[in-house]
């Protein structure tokens, strides 16, 4: 129950950010801080579990829920203030998550997640910086991004496996793709963060052009 209601709230944040992202930027914002407490919360855990802590399912709801809902306010309150840092944290992590085989001929699983990561906060703090000076076409497409980025966390996974395991992915790569694309969950998640980009982004212009 607890997956499918994170599933929901995450379309709903995502939607959100995606397609009202400029009309609606200090609030959406704040969601995006909420996001960014969730990943910090999330890697503390993980960070201290290595160390021997061990965490209950519900110690880790409360340091997750903490993170986000204060991160969440942080950003919300300080605005554009706080733009770069969520930004930074967002970017970094997405950057290790969907971003990691970039440099995987690095021997080192060290320097091989320094380096990912090294590189997401650098292209977290660039687009922070430029979005903080930007004009409402370069909102509109960090909100979109953020949001379909967000949409496509709690939607692949149902895509995956549901709608694209078995026999139907096969039949969408030889009927659709051809034989020679194979159909990944990497690939899946790239999809529906450029479809959603893409639609979040065009709505965003028509709208702020009315």
């Amino acid at each position: 129950m607890s997956d499918i209601v994170i599933t929901v709230l995450g379309l709903l944040a995502g939607c959100l950010m995606c397609f009202e992202g400029y009309k609606m930027f200090r609030l959406c914002l704040g969601i995006a801080g909420g996001v960014a407490g969730y990943i910090i919360g999330g890697f503390l855990i993980g960070i201290t579990g290595n160390l021997g802590i061990a965490w209950s399912g519900l110690g880790k709801s409360i340091v997750l829920i903490l993170f986000s809902i204060g991160l969440g306010i942080l950003a919300f309150s300080l605005y554009m203030k706080a733009l770069i840092a969520v930004t930074t944290i967002i970017c970094a992590f997405w950057f290790y998550d969907d971003f990691f085989f970039l440099f995987e001929r690095v021997s080192n699983s060290v320097l091989r997640s320094v380096l990912t990561g090294g590189a997401g906060i650098f292209a977290g703090v660039l687009i922070g910086i430029i979005v903080y000076y930007a004009q409402k076409w370069t909102i509109s497409l960090f909100t979109a991004f953020i949001g379909a980025r967000i949409i496509s966390g709690a939607l692949s996974p149902v895509l995956w496996s549901v709608l694209l395991s078995g026999d139907e992915a096969q039949n969408i790569q030889q009927q659709i793709l051809g034989s020679d694309v194979l159909i990944t969950y990497p690939l899946v998640r790239l999809l529906v963060v450029v479809a959603f980009c893409t639609a979040g982004f065009i709505i965003q212009l028509k709208t702020f052009k009315k």
